[in-house]
């Protein structure tokens, strides 16, 4: 029997087999959250024994590289992965006691681009999961908090983090512009730049679904630029940003837009417009 045969639909089924499917389905779901908490787990141990050194290795991206085959920024999120679990994993334990310390990933809250959002703002996503988690034990009383809730809890706080500018409007409330600017002026205009900073990234992602669902991740650049290149003079833009907004889509990191495309169209230029003086 092939592999198309082996997922053909055979109809609905009796309710002791739902239950079974679904009972396998669950036993799945619950490796996998497992999965993310021992391999973020092993990656802490692994990075602070600096492992790279005893195997002759020159640091840890070439370390992971060698040894399973990532790449130099698959390799660092997954100490980005490392970095948010057990900052998760205290703030919970601190806050519930060290038996929910894992109850955060109930809802397996940190997917790879949640973690690239949250890369540097730790401090303030344990903040504010610690201030929800002091609400949801308010709602209950003297009752502990359900793991299930505890996974809400965190999912609430990541999405919420998510969605705030980089700056709190209370640091930019008191923070100075430059010499010569109102500082409610520019609280104004850097507020305003953040927004559309934001939807530049909601946009970003946007085409790069598109790019991926033209030219699926198993395709190389230069295949998938001679699709955008049909593509993009249709729609009258460029076929590299297609590529770069594709690239940020599977890796989950703006980079690829903002520093390898953006910042490379700025520099060429520049450079023509100086050679015109």
């Amino acid at each position: 029997m092939g592999a198309r045969d082996q997922h053909q639909e055979v109809g609905p089924v009796s309710q002791a087999e739902a239950r079974r499917l679904t009972g396998e389905l669950r036993d799945a779901i619950e490796e996998v959250r497992s999965a993310v908490l021992v391999l973020a787990a092993r990656v802490r141990a692994a990075h602070r024994a600096r492992v790279w050194t005893a195997l002759g290795y020159s640091g840890w991206a070439a370390y992971a590289g060698a040894e399973f085959g990532v790449s130099r920024s698959t390799a660092y999120r997954l100490l980005d992965l490392a970095a948010a679990a057990e900052a998760i994993e205290d703030v919970v334990a601190r806050q519930t006691g060290p038996e929910l310390s894992h109850a955060w990933d109930t809802g397996l809250v940190l997917p790879v681009r949640a973690v690239v959002d949250l890369k540097g703002r730790l401090a303030e996503l344990t903040d504010l999961i610690a201030e929800r988690l002091v609400e949801a034990q308010a709602e209950v009383g003297s009752a502990p908090l359900e793991p299930g809730r505890v996974g809400e809890v965190v999912a609430g706080a990541v999405a919420e983090l998510r969605e705030r500018s980089d700056v709190p409007i209370a640091e930019l409330a008191v923070a100075g512009g430059p010499d010569g600017y109102d500082t409610e002026a520019w609280r104004r205009h850097v507020t305003t730049g953040r927004t559309l900073a934001a939807e530049q990234q909601r946009s970003d992602r946007a085409l790069g679904e598109i790019a991926l669902r033209l030219a699926p991740a198993h395709l190389s650049d230069r295949s998938a630029l001679t699709v955008f290149a049909v593509y993009a003079d249709d729609v009258g833009e460029d076929p590299e940003l297609f590529l770069a907004c594709r690239r940020y889509v599977i890796t989950g990191d703006w980079r690829a837009v903002e520093d390898d495309y953006r910042a490379r169209q700025a520099r060429n230029f520049l450079a023509r417009h100086s050679g015109q003086r």
